[in-house]
């Protein structure tokens, strides 16, 4: 055993690569270790660091004596105890450069940790929420504890990494993996066989199925030749017409009400109050759909106050596409493609079909704004109130909060908003949800709500808890479509979450399509 802890950081060599000229980039410095494997190098040369000239210029007259350099290594070890005599990269600085793209498993160091952590010893957790706009964020707390001290939401969180307290005694105490596995542990080139054995043992377990299954559902595809197969995938559907399971939609939650319309190719005369893709294909007439197009063809926003561009984004970042390969789902949201377990997908999608359709009769969209169409709507149920923009200060931080857009005699509460992307619908979602629950559990709201109601619509006593099952939840979307409503997965992910939230409380759920006609919709 190595006197002194070394921090190693390992990644997995893909299994179909098997020479190390495959591996490394050429020309790099090359040394045998007889019996251990091959160390690879690129010479670097101290010099002062760049913070010296670019922030003191010529304060200083005189040499400081401050020297840095930024040294790469990657020793590469073919492991003949394991199947296929996989390969190990141990990497050393910056040593990551001199691999190949692409030449490593992804979240190799992600499973190892999840099967060799105590589950009830986490220390950290980085993970992205899947919205219109992923959102990553690392999650800390001051002493080990289990997944659910962390806030995870298992349905619309990627993990990307975890750090916790190792069950093996070869790696240490703490141990971290993404796509490479990092430990601090008393090995060295001597006994580095040794724990590269237990580390591919643990890839290849399953363990962490009994506690963590669910980090299988979403993976982020991170694979050059992957995402160029995927990217090939959307442009053919692009170019032969076939956009079913692709939508478009701003890439970040927008204020509507400053929404005047959205512009393609920044071309006046396309302009559109809300966004299509055969639309945008529509105005690119007569030009080839190429990737590298689609990245910089422009999709500008104009505000309805200042009638200026206020945004504009590249149009792949607006395009949601949902492509089946190789007998999985895959998604391109915000620019970034994921895949979805085949189970998973399975499941949302026969949930989101088993909520009902609202019977309701509603109004075609036909207007200018939701806050007209909601008055219109409202004017068309006889006896209902129309709430749009009414908002509730109630809560810590003046919180503002609408309780529905329209409610109805027989206790509708009806959500209604245009289909603007995974992000904007998780918001309408929530805003049900939210509402919902402080009617039922919070008397000063519930007073609150019926300082906002006409006669006919008021609580007789706000202090008693309502039932909640005399009340619906609606959640009316409004789209171009004449298909039947289908939404993103995302967006369904995040109305299966909402819905059993509200039934939870008692609440009955339901989904309801309103269409979009008229050269103003």
């Amino acid at each position: 055993m190595a006197e002194k802890t070394n921090k190693l950081t390992i990644g997995l060599v893909k299994l179909e690569l098997t020479d190390f000229a495959e591996i490394v980039k050429p020309e790099t410095d090359a040394i045998t270790i007889e019996a251990v494997g091959t160390f690879y190098k690129e010479a670097s040369a101290p010099h002062p660091p760049s913070w010296i000239k670019d922030f003191f210029g010529s304060t200083f007259k005189t040499d400081l004596g401050l020297i840095s350099s930024s040294a790469k290594a990657v020793l590469l070890v073919r492991v003949p105890s394991v199947p296929d005599n996989r390969i190990c990269a141990i990497i050393f600085g910056h040593g990551r450069s001199l691999l190949n793209e692409g030449v490593l498993e992804e979240r190799f160091g992600l499973k190892v940790v999840l099967n060799s952590v105590d589950p009830d010893s986490l220390r950290s957790i980085d993970k992205t929420a899947l919205g219109s706009i992923p959102k990553q964020s690392r999650e800390q707390i001051s002493r080990e504890g289990e997944t659910a001290n962390f806030g995870i939401d298992i349905e619309q969180d990627l993990v990307n990494s975890v750090t916790g307290k190792s069950k093996i005694e070869i790696f240490g105490r703490t141990i971290s993996g993404r796509d490479t596995f990092s430990a601090s542990a008393k090995i060295d080139v001597h006994n580095i066989s040794e724990l590269l054995t237990e580390t591919i043992k643990q890839y290849e377990s399953e363990v962490y199925k009994e506690r963590f299954d669910w980090v299988d559902q979403i993976k982020d595809i991170r694979s050059k030749n992957k995402i160029e197969n995927l990217d090939s995938a959307l442009l053919e559907r692009l170019k032969s017409g076939n956009l079913e399971h692709i939508w478009m939609a701003p890439p970040e939650i927008l204020e509507w009400a400053d929404v005047k319309c959205f512009r393609y190719l920044k071309k006046r005369s396309q302009d559109t109050p809300d966004l299509d893709v055969a639309e945008l294909l529509a105005a690119a007439v007569g030009v080839e759909i190429t990737l590298d197009w689609l990245k910089n063809a422009q999709i500008v926003l104009i505000s309805s106050r200042s009638d200026d561009e206020a945004r504009r984004w590249p149009a792949y970042k607006c395009i949601y596409a949902e492509i089946e390969l190789g007998g999985a789902m895959h998604i391109l949201n915000a620019g970034k493609w994921y895949q979805v377990a085949r189970d998973f997908t399975a499941i949302v999608d026969e949930d989101f079909n088993s909520i009902p359709e609202s019977t309701i009769a509603l109004p075609d969209y036909t207007h200018e704004s939701e806050t007209l169409y909601n008055l219109a709507a409202a004017g068309s149920l006889v006896g209902s109130h129309c709430m749009d923009a009414d908002l509730i200060t109630h809560g810590g931080g003046h919180s503002r909060i609408e309780f529905c857009d329209i409610l109805t005699p027989d206790k509708k509460l009806l959500h209604i908003k245009r289909y603007s992307g995974s992000q904007q619908m998780s918001h309408l979602f929530s805003q049900g949800v939210v509402s919902a629950e402080l009617f039922i559990s919070d008397p000063l709201f519930r007073q609150k709500v019926n300082d906002k109601l006409p006669d006919g619509h008021k609580l007789a006593d706000t202090t008693s808890r309502p039932n909640a099952a005399d009340y619906e939840v609606v959640f009316t979307i409004i789209s171009k479509s004449a298909n039947p409503l289908n939404l993103p997965f995302f967006s369904k992910v995040s109305l299966r979450n909402a819905r059993r939230r509200l039934q939870a409380y008692g609440f009955r759920v339901s989904k309801k399509k309103v269409r979009a006609v008229g050269n103003e919709a």
